[in-house]
């Protein structure tokens, strides 16, 4: 008997095993991102106006398993400032996870800047 057939059951079952982990490993395997993610104000109060100079970008260290960060879209990621309750004048707004809207499996480990300075003006 061949070499090659003598125990054939063994070396599937070998083999099976050892593509499994293969793909275990691969897919469970995690990584970190940056991406530059633009910078939504939402909502500016009524009668008010966003003034000056603001980000038009945030970057965002993501962390997750490869196959998660791999499936995400630009369009499922966003970076949310919530201007209610503002009024007229400068604003600090402190940007943190909280801000950043990412899908299940991803979180945030980084945001840069970690401020936001907004300029409000009333309407005329």
């Amino acid at each position: 008997m061949p070499i090659l057939t003598r125990r054939w059951e063994l070396k599937l079952l070998a083999l099976a095993f050892s593509a499994g982990l293969w793909v275990f490993v691969m897919t469970s395997e995690t990584t970190n991102l940056v991406v530059s993610l633009p910078l939504e104000l939402d909502p500016v109060p009524p009668g008010l106006v966003v003034t000056g100079e603001r980000p038009e970008s945030v970057e965002v260290q993501l962390h997750g398993l490869r196959s998660a960060l791999s499936r995400m879209s630009p369009e499922s990621l966003r970076v949310r400032v919530s201007l209610a309750g503002a009024g007229p004048g400068d604003l600090v707004v402190p940007l943190g996870p909280e801000q950043i809207v990412v899908p299940p499996g991803v979180s945030v480990l980084r945001v840069n800047p970690a401020v936001v300075r907004v300029a409000l003006a009333s309407r005329r």
